[in-house]
Parts: C-alpha cells; sequence; structure tokens
C-alpha cells in the first residue's frame, strides 16, 4: 500500500468520525482541528474521542479521562506479578473468599476429582487470563470425564477450579444464565482504601456464562453511597439500554442488595494487597453477602468512565507520571516470579 493511498484510507476514516458530530463545514473544521490537537496532547484514540464526546468537554475536564494509554503503563503504581496471577491473589486473601478455589494440574488428579464431585458444577478459567476468554463451565457426570478433562491440562498454562458462583435472585433475574457481576475500582494511598468507581456487569448471551463487556455484556454505572444503578446500560458499541434485552428488566434505579458489604470485602481485600496502588475488583452478590470473583491490577477505562462519561484518572495519572516504583518493581516482581515458580512448579509468564 502507497503512502498516498494510507493517507487517503486514514482521512476517509477520520471524516466517517467526525462528519456526524458536525452541524456545517465551519463546525467540521474545528472539530478536526480539535481532534488532531487532543491526539497530539493527549494521544486519544478515535473511538475514545469520539466515545467520551471529547469535542464538547472543556480541555480541564478531557485532561483527567483516563486512556488506553494510561492502561499499559498501570505497572508505574501496581507491582506487577501479584496481579499477574488469579491464585496468587487469592492465596493472598483466601479468608476473604466464600469460595474454594484450586489450580491444576498442580492440584494433582486426586484433588481434583474430589473437588468435582464436591461442587458438581465447575468453572474452569486461565490463572493468568483476561477479558473473560477461556472460561468453560464443565458439570460433573462421572469420574471417566472428569479425569479425561484433568490430562489435557498443562502445568505451562494452569486453569483456576472453582465452584459456580449462586448468585442472588435480583442479579440472576437479569441474566440467568451468567454471573453478573460488579467492577469496583479502588486506590489505595497512605493506608487509605478509596471507592472510584462501580459498575454493574451483566451478561446478555443465553450461552454464556461470561459478563464480560468485551464478550458482548452490558456495563452501567452504579452510585457508591447507596448502590443504585444511576445510568442505562451500555456496550461497548455504545449502545443504550434502559432494559436488558434478553430478560427485559430494567437496569436503571435497581437497588443493588448487600451493598455496604460489597465496600466492606473490597476496601478489607485492597488494604491486604498494598503492592498494587489500583485495582479493579469483580464481585459477584450472592444471598449471603459477597464474594471475590478476580481481582484486576490493570481495570479497563472504559468500565470506569464510558458509562457515564465521569472521568476517573485525576488521582490515578499523577501516580503514573510519578513512576514511583520504578526500581521496587522490578524486585517485587522477580519475588512473585519466584514464589510463584516454588508453589506451582511453572514459571509466572509475562
Amino acid at each position: 500500500m502507497g503512502l498516498i493511498t494510507k493517507i487517503k484510507r486514514k482521512a476517509k476514516t477520520l471524516d466517517n468520525m467526525i462528519r456526524p458530530l458536525a452541524n456545517d463545514k465551519w463546525d467540521y473544521f474545528v472539530i478536526v482541528m480539535d481532534f488532531l490537537w487532543c491526539r497530539s496532547i493527549f494521544k486519544v484514540s478515535r473511538d475514545e474521542y469520539l466515545k467520551y464526546n471529547f469535542h464538547n468537554l472543556k480541555h480541564r475536564y478531557r485532561k483527567n479521562f483516563l486512556l488506553h494509554k494510561h492502561r499499559i503503563k498501570y505497572s508505574n503504581i501496581n507491582y506487577r506479578g501479584l496481579g499477574r496471577s488469579k491464585y496468587l491473589v487469592y492465596k493472598h486473601i483466601s479468608d476473604l473468599y466464600q469460595r474454594e478455589v484450586i489450580l491444576a494440574p498442580q492440584c494433582g488428579e486426586a484433588s481434583f476429582l474430589d473437588f468435582c464431585k464436591k461442587y458438581q458444577q465447575i468453572v474452569l478459567k486461565a490463572d493468568t487470563g483476561s477479558m473473560g476468554k477461556s472460561v468453560e463451565l464443565f458439570n460433573y457426570t462421572d469420574d471417566a470425564t472428569a479425569i479425561d478433562l484433568f490430562a489435557t491440562f498443562s502445568k505451562e498454562k494452569p486453569k483456576i477450579c472453582e465452584p459456580f458462583i449462586r448468585q442472588h435472585k435480583i442479579l440472576k433475574q437479569l441474566n440467568p444464565v451468567s454471573v453478573n457481576t460488579l467492577r469496583i475500582t479502588s486506590l489505595l494511598q497512605n493506608g487509605e482504601v478509596e471507592i472510584l468507581s462501580a459498575t454493574l456487569k451483566c451478561g446478555v448471551s443465553e450461552d454464556n456464562i461470561t459478563d464480560n463487556l468485551s464478550m458482548g455484556g452490558i456495563g452501567a454505572q452504579v452510585d457508591i453511597s447507596s448502590g443504585i444503578v444511576s445510568t442505562f446500560g451500555y456496550d461497548f458499541e455504545q449502545k443504550k439500554y434502559a432494559y436488558h434485552p434478553t430478560t427485559g428488566v430494567k437496569i436503571i434505579g435497581m437497588q443493588l442488595p448487600h451493598w455496604d458489604t460489597v465496600i466492606s470485602l473490597v476496601k478489607a481485600a485492597h488494604a491486604r494487597l498494598p503492592q498494587c496502588a489500583l485495582f479493579g475488583w469483580d464481585i459477584a452478590i450472592t444471598e449471603t453477602g459477597a464474594d471475590i470473583v478476580e481481582a484486576n491490577n490493570r481495570p479497563g477505562a472504559r468500565i470506569m468512565q464510558r458509562m457515564d462519561g465521569i472521568p476517573k484518572g485525576k488521582k490515578i495519572i499523577p501516580l503514573i507520571r510519578q513512576d514511583r516504583l520504578k526500581n521496587k518493581r522490578k524486585v517485587y516482581t522477580a519475588e512473585m516470579k519466584k514464589l510463584y515458580t516454588q508453589e506451582f512448579q511453572v514459571e509466572l509468564s509475562e
């Protein structure tokens, strides 16, 4: 592809993005110039400029948005080694979980078989995976099937094994197939844990147990003080939903149960993991309280900001710029890799 062809293609893509935003030719020119300026100053992508409505915002507001460029720099404020492994997080704070978690094949065939018999419905997911990929549901029927499954596990890519979570009836009514969870983003500074955002996530598929927005799910912002869903639901294509498209249940205005328990659980868990300043917690609400699904040390910027359009980077971006863990991070990551290798007999992948 020649240079001129590339320029024409980029110009056409830009034109398709700007034209629906402009009222006239002058407005079109102003928005094009503004986008190019934001691209230069903030390194904002076309998608981010469009979905965060940058063309309607003032500079002092736009500068506080977390962007993709920040997400790849989260390691500046988080010790990378801990958050890379779901099982290591579980080992650190297992007493705060409502369920048992094992790692296969490191647990051994006999332990895996006993686990399957005990819980019947088992969720399997990659220990270092993300975005809901490779999540499977295994229904125990007999020993032979479970043993055959165990034989497919690899030490190089260990699997988290956990019981299927029985969610609260209020969450279940949104979509009974998926486990519909909360993404709570928390920041730890000077020994204090602050909740920065809360998002309700729910699946829409009738055959997929995950609620990840990257897998087609819906997200809606939750008021932190009350636990009431405060926005319409949105997917990553920015389609708006007042009601769940599969079940017809109203999303906005929903009062989430056990809200105080959810917030207390997140704060207690993060306080026990001071190695990371920033976490995105996936929390399931059960009939008896709340349970940690997993902790993400690279929480997505879109899920924090796209639903309500409010930037969440005012306190995070300065920490990223400071790069305050530049030396300690390497040391701690090395220690976590050593611990992972000793405990699970496999190296922690990058």
